[in-house]
């Protein structure tokens, strides 16, 4: 009994896995930006998705990819969504769980991993909790006295509490949004694929269950705050297009949108 419910768990996880692997990949191509390398004279050479550009640069980053095959956003319609001073909090955040998660994916034991991803994320939560809107910043490059090890330099104080592997370090300057979550999607994509792996090698039981489904509700969140905003743009993009097809409606000050993107509201 317990080995056939074992491998119900294990399916369901490994279904949920692939789920989040392509969501974040999805998400990734979604918010991609044209590349951007200087050319000559002093101007800017946009790179095509997926392009080489000059001196043999290659576009490393996602390929640019319509959200759910209905619409490729424009990058001013991006950055204007996701301003990098209005969610100066949500890419700090971000920045530091994408960080934290480096030293934890060096963790060969499989049983050692899924247990340290889970600590994690309750550090993160009880970080995030406790600093509320009151996150100090501590400078990026100021190392902790008298440690050189990672899990050393966690136990000798930050702002809020000791972590295990919560590294609340952060930059000394902001921080842009759409490059941190780039980033943060492609670590994502790691530490499920290496979870993938893991369950190769150990038994699936009920607590191991839980663990996984608790690691994994953080990152569900996180995909829901994000296309949300997708959304937003998605249908701001559809009426736009709806009011070119018919210029009387378009014309109508009843029917006018205006979009706050301070505010991420929209109103009539």
């Amino acid at each position: 009994m317990t080995t056939v419910a074992g491998n119900v768990w294990e399916l369901s996880i490994r279904e949920l896995i692939n789920k989040r692997i392509v969501t974040f990949r999805h998400l990734r191509n979604t918010m991609a930006l044209p590349l951007e390398l200087p050319a000559q004279g002093g101007s800017v050479a946009v790179v095509p998705d997926g392009g080489q550009g000059n001196e043999g640069n290659v576009n490393k980053g996602a390929k640019r990819r319509a959200y759910f095959n209905t619409l490729l956003f424009d990058p001013d319609d991006l950055r204007g969504m996701f301003n990098s001073i209005r969610l100066r909090k949500r890419t700090r955040a971000y920045f530091m769980l994408g960080a934290s998660l480096g030293p934890i994916l060096a963790i060969s034991n499989p049983s050692d991993y899924i247990k340290a991803l889970g600590i994690l994320i309750n550090e993160y939560d009880t970080y995030m909790t406790e600093s509320g809107n009151k996150t100090k910043k501590r400078h990026f490059f100021r190392k902790s006295k008298g440690t050189e090890e990672h899990g050393s330099s966690m136990q000798n104080g930050y702002e809020l509490g000791n972590f295990s592997y919560l590294d609340t370090h952060t930059p000394p300057f902001d921080l842009d949004f759409l490059q941190v979550f780039d980033t943060f999607c492609q670590i994502t994509v790691i530490m499920y694929t290496k979870l993938a792996d893991s369950l190769l090698s150990i038994a699936i039981s009920q607590s191991a269950f839980d663990n996984i489904a608790k690691i994994d509700s953080r990152f569900k969140k996180m995909i829901g705050v994000v296309t949300k905003e997708l959304d937003e743009l998605v249908k701001n993009a559809v009426t736009k297009e709806l009011r070119l097809i018919d210029p009387l409606d378009m014309a109508s000050p009843e029917n006018e949108i205006n979009t706050d993107w301070e505010t991420g509201s929209v109103y009539k």
